[in-house]
């Protein structure tokens, strides 16, 4: 992705891995961390699933009870439409 162009919220799939982990390691320095990845601690991991993993940024939204667009649907939901619909 250019530096120039904006990343709206059904493009973050197109960020790569490389990019994620790069401004994690931002994120750590600017917190002062001594690393972003210990026993029980991966900050890149769900950085990176978070965007990366449509799924996995639904279920992180629901433990942290932040509302999505109702036309969301992840790929467990999908194929249980589908099932319903046959």
């Amino acid at each position: 992705m250019g530096k120039c162009q904006l990343i709206h919220n059904n493009e973050f799939h197109l960020i790569g891995k490389p990019e994620i982990h790069k401004a994690v390691a931002k994120l750590v320095e600017s917190l002062n961390l001594a690393a972003g990845s210990t026993d029980g601690f991966d900050v890149y991991k769900v950085v990176e699933a978070y965007f990366v993993d449509l799924d996995k940024r639904h279920e992180i939204n629901c433990l942290l009870g932040i509302s999505e667009d109702c036309q969301y649907l992840g790929a467990q939901e999908q194929l249980e439409e589908v099932i319903k619909d046959v």
